[in-house]
This record gives C-alpha cells, sequence and structure tokens, in this order.
C-alpha cells in the first residue's frame, strides 16, 4: 500500500509542476493572479514534501514539513481568491486583512512549535526519520488549523456554487460546477480516509490539494474560453477593435458582449449569458437592422436605423478542443444610406415619387402564371398641348397630380404596384383583386381627376385588364390594358387638347 502510495505522491508531484510551467509565460493579467499564486504555493509544497523525504538534516526535515501547514491555509486562501477572480468579483479587502493575520500566525506557530507544540508534541531531537512527523501525536492548534483550512475552503465553494446556480446554461462553467463537486468529495474522502482509517507517512491532503489545484487550473486555464482570450493577449485586442463583436460557444450561446455593443444599446450582459444568441439577435432588432447581403429594405421605417452587415467565424484556442463562434457586426449605416439614394434614383421617378419603369419591368417576372391578377393602364391627355401652351411647369403640375390621385385610390388596396413607365403613361398592376374592382379603381380615379375648371381637371385615359387563368401571360394583360386605354383616348384626348388651346388663346396665356 505504502507504495502506491509513493508512486501516486510522485506523480502528484509532477502534476503540481504542470500549472506553473503553462501559466509562466503568459500575459501579467492582474486578474488572474490569483490562479499563479495558488499554483505556485501548491509548486512549493511539492518541495518540502520532497525535501522532508530526501534530506537526511533531521531539522531541515522537521521545518519544511511544518511550513506545509501554513501553506495549506495559504493554499485555500488562494483557492478563494483564485474563484473570486474567477467570477470577476473583487475579495473584500477586510477579508483580505483577516486571511493575511491568520496565515502570519499559522507561520508564526509552525516554525516555533518547537518550543510551543501547538501543531505537532514533536521537538527536532526526536525526530529519526520523516515517518515520526506524520504519527506524532498532534497539538492544540490542530484541529483549530483544520477547521480554519477548510472553512475558508467550504465558503469559496458555497460562494462559487451560489455564483453557477444563474450561470446554469454557460457550458464551460458547467464544468468548473463538475470539479468543484469533485473536488469537495475528493477532499473529504481524502482527509476522513487518513484521520479514520489509513495511517501513513503521506500526507493525503497535499495529494487532494493537489489534485483540486490542477481541476481548477484545467478549468480556468485550459478551459476557460474568456481567460484564454485574456491572458494570450487576444482580449486586449478584441477590446480595442473598432468593430462591436459577441462570442458565444459552440452551441451558439452568448459567452461575451463587446463593451462598445453594451454601451451604445444599453445591454445588460449578464442577461444574456448562456442564452441563444438568436435571443439577443431579436431583441437587437428592435434598435437595428441586420442583414448578411446587400439588399436594401424600401420599408421607410427602417430608414432612420443603424445598419449592421454580421459575419460569423468560427475559432478555437490554443490547448482547447473545444471551439466557438465571434459575430462581428459592422456598421454600413452609411453604406446603406447611399445605396437608399442610388435605390430611389434608379427605382423612382423624381417628379411623381412613384416607382420608375425600370423597377416594375423588374418586378413583372412575379406575375408569372399567377391567376386573378389586374392590370390598369393610365395615359395624361393633352401633355403636349398643355407643354406648348401654358408652358411645361403645367404639364408637372398634371403628372404630379396625377400621381397623388392614384395614390389617394390605391391606398386602401393591398398588394398592388404604381409606377411612371413613360412621359405621360402610368400603370397600376394588382394581385388577388377581381374585374369589380377593377373598374372601381378606375371609376375613383376619373372622379377625382374630374373638375368644372379647366385649370383644375386632369383628363387622364385608363384601360384594364384582368386575368384569372395561370396561363395567361402578364405581358399579354399589359397590352390588353393599352388596347382598352387606346380607345378611351381617341374619345377622349383631341377634345380636352382643343379645350386647352382655346382657353389658352381667350386668356393671352400660351406660350407660343
Amino acid at each position: 500500500m505504502n507504495i502506491l502510495l509513493e508512486l501516486i505522491l510522485l506523480g502528484v508531484g509532477f502534476l503540481s509542476l504542470v500549472p506553473v510551467i503553462h501559466l509562466f509565460n503568459t500575459s501579467k493579467d492582474m486578474k488572474y493572479r490569483c490562479l499563479k499564486f495558488l499554483v505556485n504555493a501548491t509548486f512549493v509544497w511539492t518541495i518540502l514534501i520532497f525535501i522532508e523525504r530526501i534530506s537526511a538534516n533531521m531539522n531541515i526535515v522537521y521545518y519544511a514539513h511544518m511550513l506545509g501547514y501554513p501553506l495549506k491555509f495559504l493554499m485555500s486562501s488562494f483557492m478563494l481568491c483564485t474563484i473570486y477572480n474567477y467570477i470577476e468579483k473583487k475579495l473584500p479587502k477586510s477579508f483580505i486583512i483577516i486571511l493575511g493575520i491568520v496565515f502570519l500566525i499559522e507561520y508564526v506557530i509552525a516554525i516555533t512549535n518547537a518550543q510551543s507544540q501547538l501543531l505537532v508534541e514533536l521537538v527536532p531531537g526526536q525526530v529519526l526519520t520523516f515517518d515520526n512527523l506524520y504519527t506524532a501525536t498532534k497539538g492544540t492548534f490542530f484541529i483549530v488549523h483544520l477547521l480554519l483550512t477548510y472553512g475558508v475552503l467550504l465558503s469559496s465553494i458555497i460562494y462559487l456554487t451560489a455564483f453557477l446556480r444563474t450561470k446554469r446554461n454557460i457550458r464551460h462553467y458547467k464544468s468548473v460546477s463538475k470539479t468543484m463537486v469533485y473536488s469537495v468529495i475528493l477532499v473529504l474522502s481524502f482527509n476522513t480516509l487518513q484521520l479514520l482509517v489509513l495511517q501513513s507517512n503521506i500526507d493525503l491532503t497535499y495529494i487532494s490539494l493537489v489534485i483540486v489545484t490542477f481541476m481548477l487550473y484545467q478549468v480556468i486555464y485550459r478551459k476557460d474560453m474568456i481567460f484564454n482570450l485574456k491572458t494570450s493577449g487576444r482580449g486586449e485586442i478584441l477590446s480595442n477593435m473598432r468593430e462591436m463583436y459577441i462570442l458565444t460557444d459552440y452551441d451558439k450561446r452568448v459567452v461575451e458582449i463587446s463593451k462598445l455593443l453594451e454601451e451604445k444599446y444599453h445591454i445588460n450582459t449578464t442577461s444574456y449569458e448562456g442564452k441563444p444568441f438568436d435571443l439577443l439577435l431579436e431583441d437587437l432588432k428592435k434598435s437595428i437592422v441586420v442583414y448578411e447581403n446587400y439588399e436594401v429594405d424600401e420599408l421607410t421605417d427602417e430608414e432612420g436605423k443603424d445598419h449592421y452587415h454580421l459575419r460569423e467565424k468560427r475559432f478555437s484556442l490554443n490547448h482547447m478542443n473545444e471551439y466557438g463562434y465571434m459575430i462581428l457586426m459592422y456598421d454600413e449605416t452609411q453604406v446603406f444610406s447611399l445605396l437608399r439614394d442610388l435605390n430611389k434614383l434608379s427605382n423612382y421617378d423624381n417628379m411623381t415619387g412613384l416607382h420608375n419603369r425600370n423597377y416594375i419591368e423588374s418586378k413583372l417576372s412575379k406575375y408569372e402564371d399567377t391567376t386573378n391578377v389586374g392590370i390598369l393602364s393610365l395615359d395624361l391627355n393633352g401633355l403636349k398641348a398643355n407643354n406648348d401652351y401654358l408652358g411645361h411647369e403645367r404639364g408637372d403640375y398634371l403628372l404630379k397630380q396625377l400621381a397623388n390621385k392614384m395614390k389617394t385610390v390605391m391606398s386602401s388596396h393591398q398588394n398592388s404596384e404604381m409606377a411612371r413607365i413613360g412621359g405621360d403613361e402610368f400603370m397600376i398592376i394588382l394581385k388577388d383583386t377581381n374585374s369589380h374592382t377593377l373598374e372601381e379603381i378606375k371609376k375613383q380615379i376619373l372622379q377625382l381627376c374630374d373638375n368644372q375648371l379647366i385649370l383644375e381637371k386632369i383628363s387622364v385615359s385608363i384601360g384594364i385588364a384582368f386575368g384569372n387563368d395561370e396561363n395567361i401571360n402578364i405581358y399579354e394583360l399589359i397590352q390588353k390594358a393599352d388596347a382598352d386605354m387606346y380607345q378611351m383616348k381617341q374619345i377622349t384626348s383631341k377634345d380636352y387638347s382643343k379645350e386647352i388651346v382655346l382657353y389658352a388663346t381667350n386668356n393671352v396665356q400660351y406660350i407660343r
């Protein structure tokens, strides 16, 4: 049994060296200084354990063993400090002072044990081998030492457990939870074994605390995504990025939100940690427009919002088998403003505010093989006569007025498109309509345009066509509507043009 324990001791000794080596070259991040102190204190205890086993000088053996007691308390304190650092809380200053005072008391008692025998009822002269130190009767302060050491350790575990209950959905916090459960079981089992069952010259408390320290190192240094980002120097790079970002784990659960994003849109990070990224995205969409392709949305209520182009990148870190995602948010608000302006130039008629021929032709394909489609073809009568005799401002006025009348009538009709497709030509396309609706729209537009006063009258010819057969081609429907419109125009256009010429001549207002 002793041989097996000796082999375990040797393995644990080398295990305590691993974190020291890996943390030696990390950046000097004060946020994680307690983890470094913990692994260094553990390694110092390892050195003392091996000194007491190989030294021939019994005084050195005696004091190497005695220094293990304050080191044990110091390790518990550093574990508490490490846990506070890990959950980004600051250990109260008063508590630090108390822990420091207790450590000094333990240290003084340890180095003066030869006189007081408060920890072990043994003096250096009585030590023949290091075995004597493990079999000697414990002093009156020994129980106090155990209560202090494990009291600190237990308080840190309770505090961490309370914190982890609020982070149960975050994967790497689950790893910490499991580690702490295993740690408690391990420490209690080893100490119970040594106190009640096993008499050995190996300190099982040392073995259990080294293993716990190594497990903390594993979940914090090797598996904690944010810690790895910070200690590798990449966290500093992230915090100074111009682009806002969101970090998630491989399950797309939120791990970190950039400070810039938090401040700009008043996001409470703790409300989203461990929650699905989609939940955060949906809430962000209340304030911003998010897209992946450069497609201009014509909804006017989004023009005042910031626009962000999302790009997702998968990443992994050294020493980690897991991966995560970085979602970068590129501010393209100015780009989209320019695209909107270009879109308006390309798809809108500047004079009337209606869509233009370019836009309506790009939409015609969606009406192919569609039933219950209606077309209204409109042509402004007498535009040339008004331009020639009353000036182009008069012609522009009539075009704008006809467009306004069309907008008024069509405001109550969904699934419609309106456009100015030529100098005096307009078109309305409706989906899910019928012949009666088309006739009613024609009637309403003509009524709004009619007026007894020649200068207030808008003479317009309107043709309609309706298709309820999915085999009807949209272009054929447009031709039918045009043909119907021209029939009306032959009757109305000449008479209106004569009225305009007569009015201009009689009132000496014509330009020619």
